[in-house]
């Protein structure tokens, strides 16, 4: 294991997420490898132009408007890296304790900690980690976007994930778009993304995984929480995943998210903005749903040190010219995605 990682229980219970066991907090310091950018990492430049980048390639081009009201998301050509190595057989096997109860949570939370540690492909970068199991709820159980980031805030805690399933629809989309203000609930924070298309049903790995489905052995499934984006990605499991959905069963989750944990003095800009937003939310209707939501929202603001998640990025060499040129040769590539007409294709360059 690389020195100076520094791997914990986590005993947080303010997390606002159903945890069906465990976790650990891991502390990476900023030297070496870890001072650098990730293999798998994310990259920003102006106006919310965002990308997903795996081992110099890009994974995913997003465009979050200015007003917080739709995002843009376009999928690059190669499929993700592979982050942590295949799990083998043996490996499976070793891990004795029965399926979901806590021994069993904690043996897979220290492999999947040290695997990521000392993975050839990084992840992690300097800062302080969350690895702990996760739950998905239904989609029309997901808060909807904030109108602004604003109300959103830096710091919360990460969603709960949601639509798991979203790789089996019929198309896997090259291209589309997220109406944040209609609320679609696939889109709402928490969805989970996948970063590549599934294999066929009846290929080999799957088949594999399928009977640990069924037997009640699959190990989980590995996603990440991206803040600004109020997604999951799937880091590792693919295929595990897809055999479990393919089985009806519940695949296991692991969750993985930066975190902070500074102490936040009063902020009178913050805390101005969500009152703002909680009266505009109850003007439109005070549903209970909606005072509740709003209560979550004013407890986070004016909560002088609270945990939370926000996803570091990188600047995009070049800036907006790099992005704009990548943008147009992924165009060339594909040619015109039907997803995407002309006037969206100028909005996201």
């Amino acid at each position: 294991m690389h020195l100076g990682v520094s791997i914990v229980a986590d005993d947080n219970r303010s997390w606002g997420l159903e945890t069906p066991g465990p976790g650990l907090l891991l502390h990476v310091p900023a030297v070496g490898r870890w001072a650098r950018r990730p293999a798998l990492h994310l990259d920003a430049t102006a106006d919310y132009r965002l990308r997903v980048r795996g081992v110099g390639v890009t994974l995913l081009w997003t465009r979050i408007d200015a007003y917080w009201d739709r995002a843009i998301f376009l999928r690059g050509t190669w499929p993700p890296p592979e982050v942590l190595p295949p799990l083998s057989a043996p490996e499976v096997r070793s891990v004795e304790a029965a399926s979901g109860t806590e021994a069993w949570w904690e043996q897979w939370n220290w492999r999947l900690a040290r695997a990521l540690v000392e993975a050839p492909l990084p992840v992690l970068h300097a800062g302080h980690w969350c690895l702990r199991p996760v739950r998905a709820i239904p989609a029309e159980k997901a808060e909807r976007h904030p109108v602004s980031p604003m109300e959103w805030g830096f710091g919360q805690p990460p969603m709960p994930p949601h639509s798991l399933a979203s790789v089996t629809e019929p198309t896997y989309p090259f291209a589309w778009r997220e109406d944040w203000w209609e609320n679609t609930p696939a889109q709402r924070p928490g969805a989970v993304l996948w970063l590549r298309p599934p294999m066929p049903p009846d290929s080999g790995r799957v088949k594999s995984w399928r009977k640990h489905a069924r037997a009640g052995t699959l190990p989980p499934v590995l996603l990440m929480y991206v803040d600004i984006l109020a997604k999951w990605l799937v880091l590792d499991g693919h295929n595990r995943l897809h055999a479990a959905l393919l089985e009806g069963v519940e695949p296991p989750l692991l969750g993985l998210w930066p975190f902070i944990d500074p102490p936040r003095p009063g902020n009178s800009v913050r805390e101005e903005g969500a009152l703002f937003s909680a009266d505009f939310q109850l003007r439109a209707g005070a549903t209970p749903e909606t005072v509740d939501r709003v209560n979550r929202m004013l407890v986070r603001s004016f909560t002088p040190g609270p945990k939370g998640t926000v996803s570091r990025a990188w600047p995009i060499p070049g800036g907006r010219e790099t992005w704009r040129e990548e943008l147009a040769a992924r165009r060339v590539r594909a040619g015109k995605a039907p997803a995407l007409d002309d006037l969206e294709w100028t909005w996201l360059t």
